[in-house]
Formats: structure tokens, C-alpha cells, sequence
């Protein structure tokens, strides 16, 4: 798991005694972006992890990073696939929806043979993030697409309000 940041001041979460080898693997950073504070967690679970383990960590991570002026991205491999309806799939949904946190990922993430699903992706309140872009980037190396959020976020503290750019 990786989260790039550039010119943007951030601080480490320790969530370590959230995770589990195979069944939930997490970090998480806090960016200082004047006015925002925004929290990113990563989160992968492996395809033989249990299901109910992240289901419980993570609903334990986000309420205990959970601020209403801390504003929450997830993003990672759950290994859910996002492209059809499951009960696996309804149970992280009603957790993130809670918390106003949407999939804005919506196209398959890993290709291979017949076979497509997306199993990466990246949850955000679309109602506090107005503008923000996201994309599919093949890096080659795995053999899933590497997923990318792009936030517009307005500098307010700036004379001429220069639109500075996360990418995620």
C-alpha cells in the first residue's frame, strides 16, 4: 500500500493493533491542508483474510479517527469486487455509507483473461469533495490497475485562491 504526497505536511496514525496479518492490513496519515484536515487509509485484505475481520477493524479504525472536521478517504484492495451486488459488498457499504463515504471508483480495476472485477478502491464524501478527478494508471508491476484520486482543493489562504492538487 502507498499514499504519494508532495508539498503537503502529514502525520502517521498508528492503527497497528487494528490489523491482522491477512485479514486486515492498514495505515493511515493525516495531510494538514489549510483550511482541510484530511485523513487517508489505506486498507488491503487478502482473498483468503475474513471477511468479518475487516468488516469490525475497519469500522473500529474509522471511529476511532472519526472527527467531524477531519475529512476520511479509504482506498485499497479489500478484495470486494465492486462491479457486481454481494452481501460482502452491501455489509462495507452500509459501514462507509454511515460516515458519507462513497465508491468513486467504478470501473474494473484488474483485467485478466476473461475475467474482470474491481477490487481496489477509494472511498470519499463526494458532498465535501466537489471537484475531483479519478483514473486508472497500468503500472505493469501487479496485476491490478493502480487507482488514482485527484482532489481540486481550494487554498483559501492564498491572495488569489490557487487550486492545489492531491493525488492519491
Amino acid at each position: 500500500m502507498c499514499v504519494y504526497t508532495k508539498h503537503f505536511p502529514f502525520s502517521v496514525i498508528n492503527i497497528e493493533k487494528f490489523c491482522k496479518d491477512k485479514d486486515l492490513e492498514a495505515c493511515a496519515l493525516k495531510l494538514d491542508l489549510l483550511p482541510f484536515k484530511i485523513c487517508v487509509i489505506t486498507v488491503y485484505r487478502s482473498p483468503i483474510g475474513n471477511f468479518q475481520y475487516i468488516i469490525k477493524g475497519l469500522g473500529n479504525i474509522i471511529k476511532t479517527i472519526y472527527k467531524p472536521v477531519v475529512h476520511l478517504i479509504i482506498c485499497g484492495d479489500k478484495n470486494i469486487n465492486y462491479l457486481i451486488e454481494s452481501k460482502e459488498k452491501q455489509e462495507l457499504n452500509n459501514i462507509l455509507n454511515s460516515y458519507s463515504l462513497v465508491s468513486v471508483i467504478n470501473l474494473p480495476t484488474r483485467v485478466k483473461n476473461n475475467s474482470r472485477s474491481a477490487v481496489d478502491n477509494i472511498f470519499i464524501d463526494t458532498t465535501q469533495f466537489g471537484m475531483y478527478t479519478t483514473g486508472s494508471v497500468v503500472n505493469g508491476l501487479l496485476d491490478h490497475d493502480t487507482q488514482m484520486l485527484e482532489l481540486h482543493v481550494i487554498n483559501l489562504n492564498s491572495e488569489r485562491n490557487n487550486y492545489k492538487t492531491l493525488t492519491i
